[in-house]
């Protein structure tokens, strides 16, 4: 059975404790904590909090992090700016080597301008990964995520994606699967892919429903039924967007990853 976990995003304007506290509740495996977690990267990115909560709940450890992309951009073409997102990148790898290690997702960037990728761009994707490599030698797995389609976006497909795999023999695979729904002909990613994919992003892709609950719907059950014929053992993590449901208590955010799990577990 794969390990269920969250994005700590969904709990986008709560504090470390509390985010654990409601994926212990909602009965998950493990935690997708994002570095860029508002409550936590305002007050300092502190990992004392993290520690604190490996002692609370060993259980849920180890986590997967997502790296920083807010405001970031590897592909950039001001230098700084690329040179940064790398930065950030390095110091949520060594974070979540420090926590034991896990799973960082990192995303490729993108052309700065929304004109089509060239080879410039691809240029800065690389030399963004060639920094990365030398992490990559510690307990920690670094799983490139695929886009959604856009002009100006690569990784949108899973030739693209295999491709670079097979250029980096250290790098693993984040599978969102909404962004391949928006592409088009989502299993193909797992078809070409499956071999170095740890992580799953699980989420309604639909137009207008982007990053939704799966439980209950076609797309869904496409998905569980994807997984137990490969045998998949790895992370599959609920990466909603809480904006889709309106003003939500704590305990309603926590109802819904229930409800969720309950679904994957039938």
């Amino acid at each position: 059975m794969y390990k269920l976990e969250a994005s700590s995003m969904f709990f986008h304007s709560y504090k470390t404790p509390e985010i654990f506290a409601a994926m212990n509740k909602a009965g998950l495996n493990s935690v997708e904590f994002w570095m860029e977690t508002p409550e936590f990267w305002m007050a300092g990115a502190d990992i004392d909090e993290l520690l604190e909560e490996k002692k609370r709940y060993p259980h849920l450890f180890p986590i997967a992090m997502h790296a920083p992309i807010f405001d970031l951009n590897p592909c950039s073409f001001n230098p700084k700016v690329a040179e940064l997102s790398a930065d950030c990148t390095l110091e949520c790898i060594e974070m979540l080597e420090a926590l034991g290690g896990g799973i960082v997702t990192i995303h490729p960037g993108k052309r700065t301008s929304k004109r089509p990728i060239t080879h410039l761009d691809k240029e800065r994707f690389h030399h963004y990964l060639g920094r990365l490599s030398d992490a990559a030698e510690k307990n920690v797995q670094i799983a490139l995520e695929n886009m959604p389609p856009a002009v100006n976006a690569h990784m949108t497909t899973a030739p693209e994606m295999r491709e670079v795999l097979d250029e980096y023999s250290w790098l693993y695979f984040t599978f969102d699967y909404a962004h391949a729904q928006a592409a088009g002909e989502p299993f193909s990613f797992v078809e070409l892919c499956r071999d170095r994919m740890v992580n799953i992003h699980a989420s309604l892709g639909r137009t207008g429903k982007m990053h939704s609950p799966l439980a209950g719907t076609k797309e869904g059950e496409e998905l569980k039924k994807v997984l137990s014929k490969i045998g998949y053992t790895g992370r599959v993590t609920y990466e909603f967007e809480d904006l889709n449901f309106g003003e939500l208590t704590l305990e309603e955010k926590t109802a819904i990853l229930t409800k969720e799990t309950e679904w994957y577990r039938k």
